[in-house]
C-alpha cells in the first residue's frame, strides 16, 4: 500500500462518503466537542484538523451517515469465539471491506440498511450504526495501526458488504421480560448494573456526563437499598459518556441489562481507578499533597470557612479566590493558578465592593479567571449539582480549581441541623466539584451561644463531611483570626493575624459622598495575647477555693484571704507531693497555679499569702459560707 498522510486518507474516505472526524493521538476519543455529531466530509474542515495536529487519528461516522455499519470484532473479550458461533449458525459473511485492529481484532464494514441500530450483538462483538463510530486506518494507539486487510482494502476498489437476508432476522436480541414490583423503585441487588443501566438510558437522550453523574448520585442515594461509593458513580458516568448519544437507542431492545453488561465489560477491559497496593511501596514512593492554596487548601477537597457575624469571612474567601484566579500568592503563601467559581449569596454590590478594592490594592484589573453568580440557588435540590455544572460550562471548558459556596444558609432549603440534608447539601456540591474537577469550600456561621462558638453551626455531619475547616473570628483587640481548625493528613499551619484595611475606589454616592471599600492585610509580628484556657482558669479557681475551705475561711479586711503554708499544706493532702506543691504556690512559676490567679488578677500577694481581689470571686467565697462581701 502506497504510504499516504492521514490528512490524504481522511479526504479519500470523505470522497467516498463516509464522514470523517478527528479522533485524539494514540486514543480513541473524539478530538472535537461533540464527537461524533461532529463528522462530516466536508473538505475544508478536515484539512483544518488535519493541518493543525498531523498526529491526529481518524474515526468515521457509523450508520446513515457513513453509509456504512461494522461489526467490532473484540477478541480479548471472546468475540472471536462468539463471531465464530455466530457464522456458524447463520452462515458466513461475503468477502467485503475488512480491518485488522491495533488491538488485534477485525471490523467488517457492511452497507447500512434502515432500522439496524448500534448494539451489543454477542460477547465480544458490537454492532456499530447510527450514533457509533470506528477507528480507521492509518491511526495508531501505542505503536500498533489500523489496517485494511490486504484482500479486502478499499482503496483497492473493494466495497462494503450487504447484510445477508439470514442475517437480519437474528441481528437483535429479542427484548427480555421483565417483571414489575410495587418496590421496584429501590434496587437491592446488581447495583452497579441497575445504574448503569439507566446511565445508559440517560446518555441514550443526549445527557452529558456531567448532567449523567448528578442524576446518578440522586438515584444512588434515594433508589438503592445501600448506596455504592461515589468514586464508582463517577466510573460508571464516565464509562458509560464514552458512547455516542443515539436517539433511537431509547426504544432499542438493546438497551437495559444487555447494555449494563455491555459497558460493565468494556470497563474491566479499561484500566480502572480502583486498584489494591502493597504498603510496602509507600515507604519509597511518598504522595505529596496537591495543594490550591500551601498548607491551608489541598485540591479535589471539601473544605469550609466559617466564624460569627462581622468576622469576615467573606473577606477572606475573596481574597483567596482573587490570588488564585490572577495567579498571585495568597498573603505570602503559594497557590497554584486556577479558575475559580464564586456562587454569592449576599448581594453583589457588596461583592462589587471588595472585588473593586482588592484590585485597586493589587493594581490589577484582570480577574477573568474569576466568575461570580448573580444570585443563590438551592444547593440542596436534587437538580443543583446539573444546574452548577451546566452554567459553568457555558463560560468555560477549563477545568476549575475552587468552588466557594458563599454562604450554606443562603444556599441551603433544607434544615442545617439535619444530618440527612446536610448530607444532600454536602453530596450535591461534591458531585458539581467532581465533574468540573474543583475544590469545594463552603463559607458557613457559628451558633449564637458562647458553647458553639468555635465550631460550625448546625449538624455534626458539616465537620464530619469536611477536609479542611477554617475559623474566622476576633481576638479581644478586634484583630481577625485566622485558624486552622482541621487538616486531613497535614499538621496545621499557624495562624494568620490581620486586618481590614480602607481602599479608597474613588466611587460617589447619590449625595457625591466618598465611598470606600477594604481588603484583608495581614499583620505582621502580631503580638498574640497569652490567655489562659476556661477549664485551666476554673481549675486554677477551684483548688485555691478549696484550699481556703481546708483552711477555715480566713480573711483580711471582709476578704478571703490564704496563707502560703495552708495552701501547699492542702495540695499535699490532694496527693501531690511536697516538691510539687511548691511549685503549684511559686508566683513566679509560669503556668502554674498562683502564678495564674496573680495573671489573671483574681488574688494579690498580702503578708505570708493571697487576697482574693476580684470582686466576683471575692463575693461568691463569702456568700458560700453564709457572709455577705461588706
Amino acid at each position: 500500500m502506497t504510504q499516504r498522510t492521514k490528512l490524504e486518507v481522511a479526504l479519500t474516505y470523505a470522497s467516498w462518503g463516509w464522514k470523517v472526524l478527528p479522533v485524539v493521538p494514540n486514543g480513541k476519543i473524539p478530538a472535537t466537542e461533540h464527537g461524533v455529531h461532529d463528522a462530516t466530509n466536508d473538505p475544508d474542515k478536515i484539512k483544518a484538523w488535519f493541518t493543525s495536529n498531523p498526529r491526529l487519528n481518524i474515526g468515521i461516522a457509523a450508520g446513515k451517515a457513513s453509509g456504512i455499519v461494522v461489526y467490532d470484532i473484540d477478541p480479548r473479550n471472546g468475540g472471536q469465539d462468539s463471531w465464530d458461533e455466530w457464522t456458524a449458525k447463520n452462515g458466513q459473511l461475503p468477502d467485503g471491506i475488512t480491518a485488522l485492529t491495533a488491538g488485534g481484532g477485525f471490523h467488517y464494514l457492511a452497507a447500512y440498511q434502515e432500522g439496524i441500530k448500534s448494539c451489543k450483538l454477542l460477547d465480544g462483538v458490537d454492532l456499530l450504526s447510527n450514533g457509533r463510530y470506528f477507528v480507521a486506518y492509518p491511526s495508531e494507539i501505542e505503536g500498533k495501526s489500523y489496517q485494511w486487510e490486504a484482500s479486502s482494502d478499499p482503496f483497492d476498489g473493494v466495497g462494503p458488504v450487504s447484510i445477508p437476508p439470514a442475517w437480519l432476522a437474528s441481528m437483535l436480541p429479542a427484548p427480555k421480560e421483565r417483571s414489575i414490583t410495587p418496590e421496584s423503585s429501590i434496587i437491592k441487588g446488581n447495583r452497579n448494573s441497575g445504574l448503569t443501566s439507566l446511565a445508559g438510558a440517560m446518555r441514550s437522550y443526549g445527557m452529558s456526563e456531567a448532567e449523567i453523574l448528578a442524576a446518578l448520585s440522586v438515584a444512588n442515594e434515594t433508589r438503592c437499598e445501600i448506596p455504592l461509593p461515589s468514586s464508582e458513580i463517577r466510573q460508571i458516568a464516565h464509562s458509560v459518556s464514552r458512547y455516542e448519544p443515539n436517539s433511537d437507542i431509547a426504544s432499542s431492545t438493546a438497551l437495559g441489562a444487555e447494555a449494563a453488561d455491555e459497558l460493565l465489560e468494556n470497563l474491566a477491559a479499561q484500566p480502572s481507578d480502583y486498584f489494591l497496593t502493597r504498603a510496602s511501596s509507600f515507604i519509597d514512593e511518598p504522595s505529596p499533597t496537591k495543594w490550591i492554596i500551601k498548607e491551608w487548601l489541598a485540591a479535589h477537597c471539601v473544605a469550609m470557612i466559617f466564624g460569627p457575624s462581622g468576622a469576615g469571612k467573606s473577606f477572606i474567601a475573596l481574597d483567596m479566590a482573587c490570588s488564585i484566579a490572577s495567579g498571585i500568592p495568597w498573603q505570602g503563601i503559594k497557590t497554584k493558578p486556577g479558575v475559580v467559581v464564586y456562587l454569592a449569596g449576599e448581594g453583589n454590590y457588596g461583592i462589587r465592593k471588595r472585588i473593586a478594592s482588592w484590585a485597586i490594592e493589587h493594581q490589577t484589573r484582570q480577574l477573568d479567571n474569576l466568575f461570580i453568580s448573580n444570585k443563590a440557588i438551592d444547593l440542596d435540590a436534587p437538580s443543583s449539582a446539573a444546574e452548577v455544572i451546566k452554567v459553568v460550562r457555558s463560560i468555560t471548558q477549563e477545568p476549575i480549581s475552587l468552588l466557594i459556596v458563599d454562604t450554606v444558609n443562603n444556599h441551603m432549603s433544607g434544615d442545617e441541623n439535619a444530618a440527612k440534608d446536610v448530607r444532600a447539601m454536602v453530596n450535591s456540591c461534591s458531585t458539581a466539584s467532581s465533574a468540573l474537577g474543583a475544590t469545594t469550600v463552603f463559607i458557613h456561621h457559628t451558633g449564637v451561644s458562647e458553647t458553639a462558638q468555635g465550631r460550625e453551626r448546625g449538624s455534626s455531619a458539616w465537620r464530619g463531611g469536611l477536609d479542611f475547616s477554617i475559623y474566622v473570628s476576633r481576638t479581644t483587640d478586634k484583630a481577625i483570626k485566622i485558624e486552622a481548625k482541621k487538616v486531613k493528613d497535614d499538621k496545621e499551619p499557624d495562624p494568620i493575624y490581620g486586618s481590614l484595611k480602607p481602599v479608597r475606589l474613588g466611587w460617589k454616592d447619590e449625595d457625591g459622598e466618598e465611598i470606600t471599600g477594604a481588603v484583608f492585610a495581614v499583620t505582621e509580628d502580631y503580638q498574640v495575647e497569652e490567655k489562659r484556657k476556661e477549664s485551666d482558669y476554673s481549675r486554677d479557681i477551684k483548688k485555691f477555693i478549696s484550699s481556703w475551705n481546708a483552711a477555715g475561711h480566713e480573711t483580711r479586711n471582709g476578704q478571703p484571704y490564704l496563707s502560703r503554708s495552708a495552701l501547699i499544706d492542702h495540695l499535699m493532702k490532694d496527693g501531690l507531693s511536697q516538691a510539687t506543691a511548691n511549685t503549684y504556690a511559686q508566683p513566679g512559676k509560669k503556668g502554674r497555679l498562683i502564678n495564674n490567679l496573680l495573671l489573671a488578677e483574681v488574688i494579690a500577694p498580702l503578708d505570708h499569702g493571697w487576697l482574693v481581689v476580684d470582686p466576683v470571686t471575692a463575693s461568691s467565697m463569702m456568700i458560700s459560707i453564709g457572709m455577705g462581701q461588706h
